[in-house]
């Protein structure tokens, strides 16, 4: 291996000096020179300035994929130089077949076949965090920050200029990255970093690093070389603000007589975005009435269960650098999944209130789509002794609906209270980062008036915790932990109603370890996990974890929670092969997880196994298997008494072609059956067609179908439903047909002109049949109405069941169930980044939907009466402008 030794500051080298030596690996380092005021860089990717022609040059790259820790296929060459107020990478990606070099045109941190040269720097020093930096043969940017020594985060945007130019054996690339976009203590009069260079070699899925970074390594940061001679930067006082002014109109169908319809709604917003730092290591950013309109909506979907909806987050200004508020969950290989104690959707939601629930009855409303941020910031950084810190503080208005009676009164009444949301987060390294300890904290509180809103929401919520995280062997075995508690304050009416919630039903029948007490004005609990795993080493990683969530623990205020109550064990082994004589890589693994709640019901046992293999021809396919065995339901009744869970099997396989040819696919199916006649067959492809350099084409359509034998319906109070505490309990077997296409088609002009479109049909039917009652606990035995027992009758889409026919039970009702539901929603954004940060959008966006009482799936009526149905469009202007350096 060799080695790019040091090099004084200003120092001029010959042309011969600049020949690497050999050393050891570790050792690999990197000398920048400084540019002299008088001998400025033009950014043009040309690389012909005399400073270039002096500066060290870090080559020899080793490949990490396909054949680990030989040399890389083609040759790479690097160098460093930087200013007052940027550093400068040159780099040479030399190419014997550069006809075939992969040179796509799409939009910045998009994801392509493509060929990319890498450059990553931990400034902080800390060998686990680093910012990355990437540009493509035609100039498309991807910057990402690394954390944790390995963990990803897209999200994380940056400010910086690159050019390239493609040569007859090379392309090359400059970069310009503005010192302000890097973490550094300026105190120091010398700077070290650590740095890497990566190249991705499209055609070959080649991937080769200068710091040679084995498949086997369980980190990456930790394995850089180091960056010298960077001396006497002066103070950097960063200070960007992006204000942005945008304009909307919304055309949406409606009644006429609706006092709050409007068919053409014209919307305008102003705002701005900060960043400043404070010092050298912590930066505030802050946002003022952020604006979200050029975010894609949220997916269709048809939720029969109990529990939320997961929907990702996608607004930037809570998707960047959010990474160090993560805490609740543990390095690990497998979880039954601690819930999430941060979900940055809570801020900005739908108001959870409406007109109704206010003891109102309106004739129309007008009820704001989402709750109004006024102001929001975050506080990060990093020391160089390793403390890290994280504030956000975000506070949202209150929102109030319009109504009007049906004497024409008008009125209003709130929705959303006025709410403040905090989180706190620290961790401070020990042993260069082998060792880490952090804290959390959040805190959630509302300003109450209307009384119907005390019902209902909570006026304080605060969650506290610790968490660890030690690694041995260059962090190959990792041992983590965490333990946080909550604690929730309203009203008894809300405390009582989380109580009853679905994550833990306290009004359970049949657990003597439960009951709501309707006094109660606080609710607390606990949560934990411990996990061991190995990340490293040639072929072998495993974990073994113990989670636990006691039944009062409640995140919903600031995160996302749809389950308390359990202790559980999770364990996984994986055996990998990186050089294989029949293969280009395999990888075979199973796992397992058992799960228990706090009155000792086995809820959870299940058993998985799978494998991945790629072949030398880069086709991939992988395969998941398992069963769950012997287990009880303790959600099934909602509320009710528990059941036994029917024992299934399930399995999923996936093919993958060759992914670097202009027309790829993949193909896959998953299935599952249990001893009840449940199944779920699900059926899927997708198509990646790449006409040019500058056009990329995917379809994805996915087709399943779905009968279900436990459908909860409703249940209904009866003193003679002994068996079942009083209560009859009514389910439904329903069959389920859903069929989904995303279509996305991106032509992109120039690296920073870009046009997305985004289709997205859904069509889904569910038919709902021999409605039945739940008869015997802790097993799964149902009698089916009309049938098995009692009378069941059909008027005006609503049921009337007699469940004893001429006995004393109480009949009861319910409305018919059955479903068919059809979607389509369009969206196209033109995004042109004028100059560096700087952005102008023109967004449209259509949503057409139908519901409608046929439970059958007839895809080209379906088809045809959603098109027959009138859009809701939405056309958005949005402009921002950059200042900063």
């Amino acid at each position: 291996m060799f080695v790019i030794t040091n090099l004084a500051w200003g120092q001029e080298t010959t042309e011969e000096s600049r020949n690497t030596e050999t050393t050891n690996p570790s050792s690999l380092s990197l000398g920048a020179l400084k540019i002299s005021p008088q001998n400025e860089i033009t950014l043009d990717g040309k690389l012909d300035e005399n400073i270039w022609k002096n500066a060290r040059i870090a080559t020899d790259f080793t490949q990490r994929i396909p054949n680990d820790g030989a040399p890389a296929s083609e040759k790479t060459e690097v160098q460093v130089v930087y200013s007052n107020d940027a550093l400068y990478v040159g780099i040479r990606a030399f190419d014997s077949a550069m006809d075939s070099v992969a040179a796509t045109l799409f939009r910045k941190d998009g994801a392509a076949y493509s060929d990319w040269v890498y450059v990553s720097i931990d400034s902080y020093s800390d060998n686990r965090t680093s910012f990355n930096f990437a540009v493509n043969p035609r100039g498309v940017q991807k910057d990402i920050l690394i954390f944790n020594d390995s963990n990803e985060d897209k999200r994380w945007d940056a400010v910086w200029e690159t050019k390239t130019t493609i040569l007859e054996n090379s392309w090359v690339a400059e970069l310009r990255i503005p010192l302000s976009q890097l973490r550094f203590d300026t105190d120091k009069t010398e700077q070290s970093w650590g740095i890497n260079f990566q190249r991705r070699l499209a055609r070959k899925e080649e991937i080769s690093f200068w710091s040679p970074t084995p498949q086997d390594a369980s980190g990456l940061v930790s394995l850089y070389g180091e960056l010298t001679g960077i001396k006497e930067l002066p103070k950097i006082n960063r200070l960007e603000i992006t204000p942005y002014a945008s304009s909307d109109l919304t055309k949406a169908p409606g009644d006429d007589k609706n006092p709050y319809y409007n068919a053409n709604d014209w919307n305008g917003s102003i705002g701005a975005d900060i960043k400043y730092s404070l010092t050298p290591d912590l930066t505030l950013t802050g946002t003022i009435n952020p604006d979200f309109g050029q975010v894609e909506a949220d997916p269709a979907v048809i939720n029969l269960s109990a529990f939320e909806t997961f929907f990702p987050e996608q607004r930037p200004f809570f998707l960047e650098g959010t990474d160090i508020f993560e805490f609740g969950r543990t390095k690990t290989h497998n979880t039954f999944g601690n819930p999430l104690v941060f979900y940055s959707r809570r801020i900005g939601r739908r108001p959870q209130g409406n007109a109704s629930n206010s003891g109102i009855d309106p004739q129309y409303t007008d009820v704001p789509s989402q709750t109004t941020i006024a102001s929001a910031a975050k506080l990060s950084g990093k020391t160089d002794n390793g403390f890290s810190l994280g504030i956000l503080n975000a506070f949202t208005l209150r929102e109030k609906a319009q109504f009007q009676t049906t004497t024409n009164t008008d009125g209003s009444v709130s929705v959303e209270p006025p709410t403040n949301y905090f989180v706190g987060r620290v961790k401070q390294d020990f042993d260069g980062g082998q060792t880490t300890v952090g804290a959390y904290g959040s805190a959630v509180n509302r300003s109450i008036r209307a009384d119907y809103l005390s019902q209902s929401l909570h006026n304080s919520a605060y969650i506290a915790g610790l968490d660890f995280e030690h690694s041995w062997k260059d962090r190959e075995w990792i041992l983590s932990g965490t333990l946080s508690g909550i604690s929730v304050n309203g009203s008894k009416e809300a405390i009582a109603a989380t109580q009853r919630s679905s994550a833990r039903y306290y009004n359970r029948v049949d657990a003597d370890y439960l009951s709501v007490d309707p006094n109660k004005t606080n609710l607390s609990g606990y949560a934990g996990e411990l996990s061991i795993g190995k990340f490293g080493g040639d072929h072998w990683r495993g974990s073994l974890t113990y989670s636990t969530v006691s039944p009062g623990y409640e995140v919903n205020d600031i995160g996302f929670e749809n389950r308390a109550d359990y202790h559980a064990l999770s364990y996984f082994l994986s055996y990998q092969e990186s050089s294989p004589e029949l293969f280009r890589f395999y990888k075979l693994w199973a796992f397992a997880g058992h799960g228990w709640n706090y009155g000792g019901d086995l809820i959870n046992n299940y058993y998985r196994t799978g494998a991945f293999f790629q072949l030398k021809n880069l086709w991939s396919f992988n395969y998941n298997a398992g069963f769950n065995g012997k287990s009880y339901l303790d959600r099934l009744s909602r509320g009710g008494p528990v059941a036994e869970r029917a024992k299934d099997w399930n399995f999923n396989i996936n093919i993958n072609s060759d992914q670097t040819r202009k027309v790829s696919f993949n193909i896959g199916t998953s299935h599952r059956s249990d001893v009840s006649g449940e199944f779920d067959h699900s059926y899927w492809t997708g198509l990646e067609i790449r006409p040019a350099t500058f056009i990329q084409l995917s379809i994805s359509p996915q087709f399943s179908i779905e009968k279900d034998t436990d459908q909860y319906v409703t249940s209904s109070e009866d003193p003679s439903a002994q068996n079942t505490y009083g209560n009859r309990y009514v389910f439904a077997d329903i069959d389920k047909s859903t069929l989904s296409t995303s279509i996305r088609l991106d032509w992109t002009f120039t690296p920073s002109i870009s046009l997305q479109t985004y289709v997205r049909p859904f069509i889904t039917s569910g038919n709902f049949y021999n409605y039945k009652e739940f008869t015997a606990p802790y097993d799964y035995k149902f009698a089916v109405y009309g049938e098995d027992r009692g009378v069941i009758q059909k008027n005006n889409d609503v049921y009337t069941v007699d469940p004893d026919g001429a006995g004393t039970a109480p009949s009861f009702t319910f409305e018919e169930q059955d479903f068919n539901f059809k979607s389509i929603q369009t969206n196209a954004v033109f995004r042109w980044e004028y100059q560096p940060g700087s952005i102008f959008y023109l967004v449209w966006q259509q949503d057409q939907s139908h519901k409608s009482v046929h439970n059958d799936f007839r895809l080209g009526r379906d088809i045809k009466r959603l098109f027959d149905t009138k859009p809701t469009t939405v056309f958005l202007l949005k402009f921002s402008y950059w200042f900063g350096s």
